[in-house]
């Protein structure tokens, strides 16, 4: 999918509970390669693209003890 757009920051009022948890991105989640796919989500956006956000830390990530 086409990366050539700058990152979805984190959004200081978070009506619609779409942050992701503060220092993650969509690269850590498990549904990454999904979204990318499908959605052209890139691994550097801070804002989930579902409300609420369905972000769940990839288990190669939690079992390295995050980032």
């Amino acid at each position: 999918m086409a990366t050539d757009r700058q990152p979805y920051k984190r959004q200081a009022r978070d009506e619609y509970d779409m942050n992701l948890p503060e220092g993650k991105t969509c690269g850590d989640c498990v549904h990454f390669r999904r979204c990318n796919g499908i959605y052209g989500l890139i691994a550097a956006d801070e804002v989930c693209d579902w409300t609420p956000s369905r972000f769940r830390l990839s288990a190669a990530i939690s079992s390295e003890g995050g980032r």
